[in-house]
């Protein structure tokens, strides 16, 4: 099927296109795609009840590399890089529709994660509401009173994995999930496409240590990568990705009444990431 957005080289550079018909770009770097089983559509035509809404929206499947079997901690920072360089792109444009009032993407790695493919993908969505858990990080998020800028001022503390200039990768004091690792960058930013190229680059580099540590410490793990940005309807945000591998199988406390049973203390979790760290 055609590609929505295709990032290739020409002469002058990197440049985006957008494939059309039966032509397709030969040389690609990264690609998106439309899902073949969409949890959105753009044109949603069943009927709904008028206490519900329609599921009018976008649900795209970013190809991360050419590279059939180029697990995270293979990828190189670069590849890391035009991945996200792509899906930027391609979520300004999301966010450009009227009807989209959120638009963001996850990474699912692994047979734990819920991914269903090998070849490395990213899944890339558009919604017409404000997801519930971005509403209720917004509360705690604000600018004078933000958890995550209170983190910053942590990351050279026991949980703390790596903090460069402009980012920083922690445990979570409460992790879900043992090894559960939060990336954000230090300053209060909303939108994770007001990104310059510069510190997508420096991001993509973080990300690249924090898989190879993560493969080191857990032998190829399957986790979950999720973006949390600012909708339209969030005035202010910071945001944030949060990584969550999926080592443990759900129990009926975590399901059933939303209390989760972690193994790990993120300190212990912090120790051995940076202890792999030193060894790359």
């Amino acid at each position: 099927m055609p590609a929505l957005i295709v990032l290739t080289r020409s002469e002058t550079g990197l440049k985006f296109l957008k494939e059309e018909g039966d032509e397709r770009v030969k040389d690609w770097i990264v690609k998106i795609i439309p899902n073949l089983y969409p949890a959105f559509t753009v044109n949603d035509t069943i009927k709904m009840d008028e206490d519900m809404k329609e599921a009018r929206g976008h649900h795209e499947v970013m190809i991360d590399t050419p590279q059939h079997d180029a697990d995270p901690w293979k990828m190189t920072v670069d590849q890391i890089y035009f991945s996200l360089l792509t899906v930027r792109e391609r979520l300004k444009e999301l966010e450009s529709y009227q009807y989209v009032r959120f638009a963001g993407f996850g990474k699912n790695h692994g047979p734990n994660s819920g991914g269903s493919l090998r070849h490395p993908h990213t899944h890339v969505f558009a919604t017409p509401i404000t997801p519930e858990i971005i509403e209720i990080e917004a509360k705690r998020l604000r600018k004078d009173e933000c958890l995550l800028c209170d983190w910053v001022k942590e990351v050279s503390g026991s949980r703390g994995i790596i903090s460069t200039e402009n980012f920083m990768a922690i445990c979570p004091w409460a992790s879900r999930e043992p090894y559960e690792i939060l990336i954000a960058p230090k300053d209060h930013l909303k939108r994770f496409i007001d990104l310059d190229d510069q510190r997508l680059l420096e991001l993509s580099s973080i990300l690249s240590t924090i898989y190879k540590a993560l493969n080191l410490v857990l032998d190829n793990p399957s986790f979950n990568l999720i973006l949390h940005t600012a909708s339209k309807d969030v005035d202010d945000f910071h945001w944030h990705f949060e990584l969550i591998p999926r080592i443990l199988m759900p129990m009926v406390v975590d399901i059933g009444i939303g209390i989760y049973v972690n193994t790990v203390y993120p300190e212990k979790a912090a120790e051995d990431l940076r202890a792999a760290i030193e060894k790359l």
